[in-house]
């Protein structure tokens, strides 16, 4: 089976469409572990197939799925190895039933069935060449299917049972291990997990939670968020004879790591954006002014923006709507007026007017690094203003921070807190993970040993850095370093995703000749 790589493909597909079925969408507002019930059911699910093929198995109260197998061959006396996916998805995610497949694909529009405006072909996203000639699988294109890190899952699941009907393969005793969680940053769901494999000479392991085909990675961001509340006094300013005007902002909704080449668009931007049109016909706030913001809590680059608008300030709204979302419409942009009506109440609060003057000033700062999200690539940070929430009180914008440095860090929280200062907001910044490069310096084996491993099966194992964070802390306390492997798909946590079949059967080839070459590694 693992030398016929159609028969692979069609299994790991079996594999994937199993787990993209159970909804396992994280919850940061639950107080348990795991956050939510799907989670235990896919961890059922995994205990279930692993035990089927020979593994010893081990839950804890977490929905840790452990699964150990013997070593053999030249890996029988081998410490063990752990391979790790996360079973949670990030908010937003829809399970599906099936995915949809499109054959020898080329490269011209995906036609996602539930989402015809959304335009993704090779011109638009020029990343996307390296899946020219396959066959892609893809969601509805109205959510994210949860490829991060059900793609991962897969590939691990279609490891073990080739090693199960392939018993001529060497490989170390291996843990394959489903943690939950992840995505919401619950690491008391791996502390005991962490000590497990500690205990148990567990000698390294690798998580299968990367995007790109064929990725290793062993750096990540260092990153904190900043959270500015503006209060909400009554506007001294605004329009007479008014109707209030809900329109709906649909952002191009992308995961920060990949936001530059997917066009990402936060509808924080884009409506600070549509004011500054505004602010050109001298319309705000006399004849036209943002009362309202609320950013979508499944779907964060999207909002329901309010205004109050006269007769003139009405129409050249909409111009303004439609001249700043129409260019990211390909990219799955969009806009819709869902409420016009009369307004006859008190006077309205300023504080989404702060914050979209707030955004302005920020857009248009020269910090000495590069900014946004949707301008940063490689080893360059970003801060994103992603969402604004109503709070009591007033209006509270996220800022994620983002870089690899810690310098970097420190400049970026310097430079939101001084503009928030100047901009009357109080600023709380929280710190969220660091880069686990200084401390995985050392252990460069992880990294070649990945690459020994695509060399034997004809790919080559690129080297980057984590655009986002990983949840390997835990195990670096306790002696168990833990690099991270690319898994093959374009637009993590977004209705674009897809992947491919020969990238399926790809994966499960190099994994399988990673386990070989660590069973005959020199330690």
């Amino acid at each position: 089976m693992h030398e016929n790589p159609r028969e692979l493909a069609a299994i790991s597909r079996e594999h994937l469409e199993s787990a993209v079925r159970v909804d396992t969408q994280s919850d940061e507002n639950s107080n348990t572990i795991p956050s939510t019930e799907g989670q235990k059911v896919l961890a059922e699910q995994l205990a279930e197939f692993f035990a089927a093929l020979g593994g010893t198995i081990e839950r804890d109260e977490h929905a840790n799925v452990i699964a150990s197998f013997a070593g053999r061959g030249a890996g029988a006396d081998k410490r063990p190895v752990a391979l790790m996916v996360h079973l949670d998805t990030s908010k937003g995610t829809r399970a599906v039933e099936r995915l949809n497949l499109l054959e020898k694909w080329d490269g011209t529009r995906v036609p996602y069935p539930e989402n015809p405006a959304l335009h993704v072909d090779v011109e638009t996203y020029p990343a996307t060449r390296e899946y020219l000639g396959h066959d892609l699988l893809f969601g509805p294109g109205t959510a994210p299917v949860g490829l991060d890190d059900k793609l991962g899952l897969a590939h691990m699941m279609t490891l073990a049972r080739i090693l199960a009907e392939h018993r001529e393969i060497d490989c170390p005793p291996l843990v394959m291990i489903g943690r939950p969680d992840e995505e919401i940053g619950r690491m008391a769901a791996v502390e005991g997990l962490a000590q497990l494999l500690a205990d148990r000479g567990v000698a390294f392991g690798y998580t299968i939670d990367g995007i790109l085909p064929y990725e290793v990675n062993v750096e990540n961001f260092n990153a904190a968020q900043a959270s500015l509340t503006f209060p909400d006094p009554p506007l001294g300013e605004f329009p007479s004879a008014a109707q209030r005007v809900v329109v709906r902002i649909g952002g191009v909704n992308t995961h920060g790591c990949t936001a530059r080449e997917e066009g990402y668009r936060a509808a924080t931007r884009l409506t600070a954006e549509i004011l500054e049109r505004l602010d050109r016909e001298q319309l705000v706030p006399r004849h036209v002014v943002p009362i309202a913001f609320a950013s979508d809590e499944g779907r964060e680059a999207d909002a329901e923006v309010t205004f109050l608008a006269d007769a003139s300030g009405r129409k050249a709204l909409e111009h303004a709507v439609g001249a700043v979302v129409q260019p990211h419409t390909r990219r799955g942009a969009s806009w819709k007026l869902l409420r016009d009506e009369p307004f006859d109440g008190p006077a309205p609060g300023a504080a989404a007017l702060a914050m979209l003057r707030f955004v302005q000033q920020f857009i248009a700062s020269k910090p000495g690094f590069v900014l946004l999200a949707e301008d940063s690539d490689g080893y360059e940070g970003y801060s994103n203003p992603y969402r604004a929430l109503p709070v009591d009180g007033g209006l509270r914008l996220d800022v994620r921070l983002r870089d690899f440095t810690d310098d970097g860090l420190t400049a970026r929280k310097r430079h939101v807190g001084e503009m928030a200062q100047q901009a009357g907001a109080e600023c709380v910044i929280v710190d969220q993970y660091v880069n686990m490069g200084p401390r995985m310096a050392e252990h460069g084996y992880l990294v070649d040993l990945a690459r020994v491993a695509g060399d034997s099966v004809g790919v080559t194992v690129r080297r980057r850095p984590i655009r986002g964070g990983t949840g390997v802390d835990p195990f670096l306390d306790r002696g168990v370093p833990i690099a991270n492997l690319g898994t093959g798909y374009f637009a993590l946590e977004s209705e674009k995703e897809f992947t491919s079949m020969q990238f399926l059967a790809g994966h499960a080839r190099w994994l399988t000749a990673l386990v070989e070459a660590i069973a005959r590694h020199e330690t």
